[in-house]
Order: C-alpha cells, then sequence, then structure tokens
C-alpha cells in the first residue's frame, strides 16, 4: 500500500544544480491541480518532489509516477529516481526472500547453452535479456542467474538502476561491498607479505590496531606505500603505481571515513578514490581485487533497468554518449578479464542502443546470438506459475496443494486468447486480485469463469481483433 510517490533530482557531484528543473517540474504538477511539496535533499542543489496519494497499491503508484513525470516534458529529465521504484511488489513475491523462484524451463535452457558458448571462447562474457515490464526480467536476473552463476564459481553483484556513467557502478560496486569491509580485506591480503618484511611485534595483528597505530598523516601515507607495493608487486591486482596507492590511502584513511560517498568514484574530483582518464584500469583493478579477496574464479555485473535511466526520447547527446561509452566499456573489460555482464532491458531499449550503435549491440549479443527474448508464458508455464505463487500459502497437508483452486481449469483456456496477460507480473497480478473480489463479494470457489474474465478484462482492457490476430 502506497500513501507517497515521488521524484528525486539528484546533485550529487555538486556541479549540477537542480532548482530550475523543479521549478519547471512544479509548474506541471500546479497546471494540473495536483498537490505536492518539494525539500531540500542532502546532495548539494538536490530535491525531492512529494506527491501525497489516497492509499493505493504499489502497481498504480509506479506507473502513476511515471505518467506525470513523462508528460511533464521537462528540458532535463535525467539523473532523476522514481518512487516508487519497484513494481513488483504487487505481486506479494519478495525476490529478497523467495529463493525459490518459479523459472521456466525454457529459461534454464537457454542460460545453459549461452554459458556453454560464451566460457568457452576468448570473447565478450555478455549477453542482454530483453523483455516488457512484467515479464520476468528482474526474477531472471536476481533470483535465478545470481545463483547460478555463483555455481559456477562467478561472484555476482545486481545492480537496478545504475546511471549511464561508468563511476556509477563503480560507486555501487562498492557501497554493495562496503568500505570497512573492502578495506580490511585487502589490508588482510596484504598483511602476510608486511610480515615477511618486518619483526612480527612492528606489524599490527588485526585491521582495527593498524588503523589506531595510524596517528598522523604521515603515518598513514607510509603504510599507504607500503601496502601500495604490496598490491602491484606481490598480489598483482593492477600494474598501475597510482591505481595502487588509491587503493592503499582507501585502507589506511578507512578510520577517518569508514563509508563511500558519490564524490568519491568521480575521478577529478579532490581525494577521490578513482584516477583521473584511467577508470577502465581502475575498474579492472577492483575485479581481480574482488576475485582474489572471495577465492572466486570470476565476476558478474547484473545490471537491471539500466535503460531507465539511458533510453528516452529526451536523452541527451551527453547522456547517449555516456551510456554507450559505458557500455562498451564493459564490453571492453570483459573480454581482457572473467567479467560476466548481463543487461536487462526493454524491447524499446535494445532496439534503441542497436540503432544507436549496432556494431557495439553485435559484439554484445555475439551476433545476435545471445540475446534472451523473455515473451509470453505458454499455457502450461503459465499453470505452473499460478501453482507455484498459490502453493506459497499452503501447507504441505494442504489437499488444494498443487493444484489451480480456487481457479478453475478452464482459466488456463482463457489465457490462451489472452497472451498480454501471459507475462509473470500480470498474470500473478490478476489472480490476486480476482481471488481478493471473488472473497468480498462473497462468489463461491472455483471462481466463475465470466467473473474471471470481467475482471481480467477491467483490469487489462484489450483489443480483440489484436488479440485474435
Amino acid at each position: 500500500m502506497c500513501l507517497w510517490c515521488a521524484v528525486d533530482f539528484d546533485d550529487h557531484d555538486g556541479n549540477t544544480p537542480r532548482t530550475e528543473d523543479v521549478k519547471e517540474f512544479t509548474a506541471y504538477l500546479r497546471s494540473k491541480e495536483i498537490p505536492y511539496f518539494a525539500l531540500r535533499s542532502g546532495s548539494h542543489l538536490g530535491y525531492h518532489v512529494w506527491i501525497p496519494l489516497d492509499p493505493t497499491d504499489t502497481f498504480t503508484a509506479y506507473k502513476f509516477i511515471r505518467q506525470i513525470f513523462s508528460e511533464s516534458k521537462l528540458t532535463n529529465p535525467n539523473d532523476v529516481e522514481l518512487f516508487p521504484k519497484n513494481e513488483r511488489a504487487a505481486t506479494g513475491i519478495d525476490l529478497e526472500k523467495d529463493l525459490n523462484l518459479f523459472i521456466p524451463a525454457a529459461w534454464n535452457s537457454n542460460i545453459e547453452e549461452y554459458y556453454s558458448i560464451i566460457s568457452k571462447g576468448i570473447g565478450v562474457k555478455a549477453f542482454p535479456i530483453i523483455g516488457d515490464y512484467g515479464s520476468g526480467k528482474t526474477a531472471f536476473l536476481k533470483g535465478y542467474l545470481s545463483e547460478y552463476l555463483l555455481k559456477k564459481r562467478i561472484k555476482p553483484f545486481y545492480f537496478e538502476n545504475p546511471g549511464v556513467r561508468f563511476y556509477d557502478l563503480a560507486n555501487m560496486l562498492l557501497r554493495n561491498l562496503g568500505r570497512y569491509e573492502f578495506a580490511k580485506a585487502l589490508w588482510e591480503r596484504s598483511e602476510v607479505y608486511l610480515k615477511d618484511r618486518a619483526q612480527t611485534r612492528l606489524v599490527p595483528r588485526t585491521f582495527d590496531q593498524m588503523l589506531s597505530r595510524l596517528k598522523t598523516k604521515g603515518d598513514r601515507e607510509t603504510m599507504a606505500h607500503n601496502i601500495a607495493k604490496i598490491l602491484k608487486n606481490e598480489i598483482e591486482i593492477t600494474d598501475d603505481e597510482e591505481i595502487a596507492y588509491r587503493l592503499a590511502l582507501m585502507v589506511v584513511e578507512t578510520a577517518n571515513k569508514p563509508y563511500f560517498e558519490y564524490r568519491d568514484f568521480i575521478a577529478g574530483q579532490k581525494n577521490a578514490l578513482v584516477p583521473e582518464r584511467i577508470e577502465s584500469k581502475y575498474f579492472k583493478c577492483l575485479i581481480r581485487a574482488i576475485i582474489d579477496i572471495y577465492g572466486v574464479d570470476g565476476v558478474a555485473f547484473l545490471i537491471d533497468e539500466f535503460e531507465d535511466v539511458a533510453i528516452s526520447k529526451r536523452m541527451s547527446r551527453t547522456k547517449s554518449y555516456e551510456y554507450l561509452a559505458t557500455l562498451r566499456q564493459l564490453i571492453d573489460l570483459s573480454m581482457e578479464e572473467n567479467l560476466w555482464i548481463v543487461t536487462a532491458m526493454t524491447s524499446e531499449a535494445a532496439q534503441t542502443t542497436k540503432e544507436m550503435n549496432n556494431a557495439l549491440w553485435e559484439r554484445f549479443t555475439h551476433n545476435e546470438v545471445t540475446k534472451i527474448q523473455l515473451g509470453p508464458l505458454s499455457g502450461e508455464e503459465s499453470k505452473d506459475l499460478l501453482i507455484w505463487w498459490l502453493n506459497r500459502a499452503r501447507d504441505n497437508n494442504n489437499q488444494k496443494r498443487d493444484s489451480l483452486f480456487p481457479l478453475p481449469d478452464e482459466f488456463i483456456d482463457f489465457l490462451e486468447s489472452r497472451p498480454d496477460i501471459r507475462f509473470p507480473r500480470p498474470l500473478v497480478k490478476s489472480c490476486f486480485i480476482i481471488i481478493s473480489k471473488a472473497a468480498n463479494d462473497n462468489i463461491n470457489a472455483p471462481i466463475p469463469i465470466d467473473f474471471i474474465k470481467e475482471t481480467i478484462n477491467r483490469l487489462y482492457p484489450h483489443d480483440e481483433e489484436m488479440v485474435s490476430s
């Protein structure tokens, strides 16, 4: 249930004040008599614009805020976040908790085939998952593919709507790891080499002991240079002295700043952790560090909703360039390191990316061979999904377990005429509303098919000629 929706106008780096954008957006809201209030956020001249709602479901709030933001036709629609960010809550399925997600057998078959093709070669280790909203991209990416890759000794990192710039990914990656944890892991890998070079009593036994001994800036710089030499010459996660030193400095400064900030990853900013003009080499170093620290064979970036910030009819030339440049850098890295890149995107985003740079798209998809297109579920897959969903509310001794009850068996026959409903999210959402409405109206189970048809047609009106064709 939602009582608010909101637009977050970001100014993380302090160089993109959003005051005029907020004035333009709120003027549109006033023209439509939509109530709101605007507040300065914590990011320089960034703002949050809040819109109160009558109590409504998450799915409706998700669609509403995106519709009014699109219709406002802002001059600069970039660098914003829309809340609620997640329409999946409408299904009652939590991807963080529902580990045994329903995955159609055909999806698993595709992954097995693509993994076999890509892992045996020396080229790009990347592919897109393409499907419209509600087709199951996130469940596939986050719920299934994460577990699949872990079994292959590849550590996955999930990014939702990360931003189009390369340092956006560095920001999210290291925030995911956590500064203290990542710095501590680098120290522990370096410590053994420090002990080889000095008397044991002079080397702190723990990370916290090491930090507590660094009383002055000179102490920290000396330790940073020692760690940097080890990262470069012993552990060999980079061959660049500047990158090694920046990482080592991050380790020794953790006591003063045990967290990451967005500005830490903007090359050129004062005290940035990312050296300027060598962002790709820095990222390569991070990948090697993760592989070494976690004892895995590779790393995977699972990027969801990349197109939400990148694909827009009003996307500026700068944003278009940054989106393509980031995708190209990731693809290049995947050729040099054991880095897997999987992005979930809509059909529109895929087509737009292809039109913007066909050669890059062909590299990304191995000439269209390795792309997963999520179309409508089959009738049998739809039935299996609904049984899985209904079983979540039944104990093992329930006599109705593994059946469609309270839905009638002929419901599956009806779905054959509605391919637009045979996607995971609209299918589960429809059945949730059908069962709730039937209970409220005292409709006996199994629920009559006419009642189901009427409810679905109200939820998802359709063109008879289009569906029949």
